[in-house]
């Protein structure tokens, strides 16, 4: 065989040899409410590195939106064809993992990578069903220029202090605080809650497990009581006017009348950050953690965010398994948070929030925190905990421990549902 030939016979070998290795190529099927559309989310530069690290995986992105994923992938989980790679966050992991319907994830090594607080909210009881990618979270936003117009140096870590701050506030012509509570009654109830979870500067994070699973009584709870205690003095001291805080939309015309300076503190979570500094509006703000009613020191509210699950069924969970872990590290995590404005999992990873939350991430880091308890209160309960407070936000000399009562009376009531649908 001459040269020529020779040439010729090996460049063929080649092509085919590729030309194997392209069809043979594992096509993984990951669905996604973020990725595309407005919620790009960093997803293509991430997909690009992956691709180039492991050329024998093809990623098909099949986005949609998350209240569409609620029926079409458990339709598919019914006909034994899952995606390969589901995002999911806690409510998700409630149904689908309750269900058996997906992958326990315990021996992966993105376990080991995790922020050890985050460990129990990666799946039910002692099985991790998912990779949690971010935090979110709620804090309270500021404009700093109303702050400095009043002579407030120092932001409030009590109750207490925000009741005098709110009175320096009214001093200079300047409405303290809006507790939007129309549609949904959201953010007196995260409010509420930042102050009921916190039981100390740093919380009990099972304290709510045992009021829920009826091992204690939120009737006999002396940190509800005082959250109760808490939401009458910002009432009292006219932090908030109650009439207008229940009829405005926290997700519409709250952050409208914060950006145009017409008040000085809305609570409300990261995710606005973004948009807040896209419009310039208010010129200068910061993110702060919630004046607590059980201790001296501010706390943040984390919101478990979203994650990567492999079904149980997934045709290629080899491939899952390297998409997650390609995930679960900061060179490539670090890419998504910062895009998405949150919180990374890793511990000591790279944090996507920009230094005017660094009063909301010192607080976070130094252990004051409470999580928001999604996907474990109750679906009865969780119902009514909302219109609770935000009635007494109008009605601050009604009975709380009535309430109270009434809550352990809905707990009682979802755990015998539960029990039934175990059965």
């Amino acid at each position: 065989m001459n040269l020529k030939t020779l040439s010729l016979c090996c460049g063929l070998a080649l092509t085919l040899g590729t030309s194997t290795l392209t069809s043979a190529a594992t096509t993984l099927e990951v669905s996604s409410w973020k990725g595309a559309g407005t919620e790009v989310a960093g997803f293509p530069d991430i997909i690009a590195k992956f691709e180039k690290e492991n050329p024998d995986i093809k990623v098909k992105l099949n986005y949609m939106a998350r209240n569409d994923m609620i029926t079409s992938i458990p339709a598919r989980f019914q006909a034994g064809n899952p995606p390969d790679v589901v995002m999911v966050d806690r409510e998700f992991i409630q149904h689908w993992g309750g269900n058996g319907q997906l992958m326990k994830l315990n021996d992966q090594p993105f376990i080991n990578r995790i922020e050890p607080s985050l460990k129990p909210y990666l799946g039910l009881g002692d099985s991790a069903y998912y990779a949690m990618m971010q935090v979110s979270g709620m804090g309270v936003y500021v404009n700093d220029d109303l702050f400095k117009k009043a002579g407030i140096t120092q932001y409030p870590q009590t109750i207490d202090e925000l009741t005098k701050v709110c009175g320096q506030l009214k001093q200079n012509g300047i409405k303290p605080m809006l507790l939007a509570a129309n549609n949904g009654s959201w953010t007196p109830y995260v409010y509420f809650l930042a102050m009921g979870l916190a039981n100390s500067d740093t919380p009990d994070p099972e304290m709510i497990n045992r009021l829920v699973s009826g091992e204690e009584k939120f009737a006999d709870n002396a940190s509800f009581k005082q959250a109760f205690e808490g939401m009458k003095k910002i009432v009292e001291a006219e932090c908030i006017q109650p009439k207008i805080s229940a009829g405005t939309d926290p997700w519409s015309v709250a952050l409208t009348t914060f950006q145009s300076g017409r008040v000085a503190m809305l609570p409300q979570g990261l995710w606005n950050i973004a948009p807040f500094q896209k419009d310039g509006l208010p010129e200068n703000f910061s993110l702060h953690p919630f004046p607590s009613i059980n201790g001296q020191k501010a706390i943040v509210m984390d919101y478990t965010g979203t994650g990567w699950a492999i079904p149980k069924d997934s045709k290629h969970k080899d491939a899952a398994k390297k998409w997650v872990d390609f995930w679960m590290q900061d060179a490539n995590l670090s890419t998504y948070v910062k895009a998405d404005t949150s919180i990374t999992t890793l511990k000591n990873g790279t944090n996507g929030v920009p230094s005017l939350a660094k009063p909301y991430l010192d607080a976070r880091n130094a252990g004051h925190k409470v999580t928001f308890p999604v996907g474990t209160v109750g679906v009865d309960l969780g119902a009514e905990m909302p219109n609770d407070i935000t009635s007494f936000m109008l009605n601050p000399n009604q009975d709380y421990n009535k309430i109270l009562q009434r809550w352990d009376a809905l707990a009682a009531k979802d755990r015998l549902n539960q029990a039934r649908k175990n059965n």
